[in-house]
């Protein structure tokens, strides 16, 4: 077990729980469609799906530095990269920029896929986890996520923070 300086309870549970669910939802399903792009020489696609991975990523980071929790669902206006670290942020959106080009030139689609992975591990291990999230996709996936979740509820209704999951997942049917 490691200890880790937080700026409080709060900001602690909001960036592991948000940036966990964040992660799991929107990070894993535009990895997904990036490296599938990829193979399939969808360049419009992996630059559209590399903008959303980058900009989740970089709302997940910028919650330890004063980001807030936000669902699309919540409104308002919202910038993803205020609060995100500046060398991520430059990272980041060189990534989004050289997706944009890969339909021009895609000779070096694999190097970069490579270098986006390694962007986004970054970003993940900055959650703080002792072990990697699980594949949300996956069959094992779906109830360790629940699960992680479920652990988290509790504690983020008690500070007052938005929900975890979108309220249409958690609506009776």
């Amino acid at each position: 077990m490691g200890v880790r300086s937080t700026q409080g309870l709060r900001s602690h549970v909001c960036r592991t729980g948000h940036g966990a669910v964040i992660t799991l939802v929107i990070v894993q399903g535009a990895w997904e469609d990036i490296a599938g792009g990829v193979r399939a020489g969808q360049w419009r696609m992996v630059a559209a799906q590399t903008r959303q991975l980058v900009l989740a990523s970089l709302q997940v980071s910028g919650l330890e530095y004063g980001g807030e929790p936000y669902w699309h669902e919540n409104g308002g206006a919202f910038d993803q990269i205020t609060h995100a670290p500046e060398a991520l942020r430059d990272q980041g959106l060189a990534l989004v920029h050289e997706a944009g080009a890969l339909a021009r030139d895609p000779s070096g689609a694999e190097s970069w896929l490579t270098r986006l992975e390694a962007w986004a591990h970054v970003v993940h291990r900055g959650l703080g986890l002792d072990e990697d999230l699980p594949e949300l996709r996956s069959p094992e996936g779906m109830f360790g996520g629940l699960r992680l979740v479920r652990g988290w509820t509790e504690t983020v209704d008690a500070l007052g923070l938005p929900p975890l999951l979108p309220s249409d997942w958690t609506k009776p049917l």
